[in-house]
């Protein structure tokens, strides 16, 4: 459980469904490009963000910096988005 924990408004949610919905379309471009590690790097920076945005404890920080941060560090160039600036996006929300 993290300190900053907190239920995602719905508005969030609409935000973190969007960008899970880029995530997917940039996996298939990477299946295409022949690049699977990538690809699973990719998946497995969102593949718990569908249930993990419905928890009660759910931090957008340490999904940010845990999950997206950790798969852009590795992957500076190369992307088509960048997830955290949308997560920051996310996180702005709130405020």
């Amino acid at each position: 459980m993290q300190p900053d924990g907190k239920l995602p408004t719905d508005a969030q949610r609409r935000q973190l469904c969007e960008m899970m919905s880029h995530a997917f379309v940039e996996l298939r471009m990477l299946g295409w490009a022949g690049k699977s590690e990538q690809a699973a790097d990719l998946a497995d920076a969102f593949h718990n963000l569908p249930t993990g945005m419905w928890a009660e404890d759910f931090s957008l920080q340490f999904f940010r910096d845990s999950f997206v941060g950790v798969y852009q560090r590795k992957y500076p160039e190369g992307r088509v988005r960048d997830y955290v600036a949308m997560v920051d996006e996310v996180i702005a929300m709130r405020e």
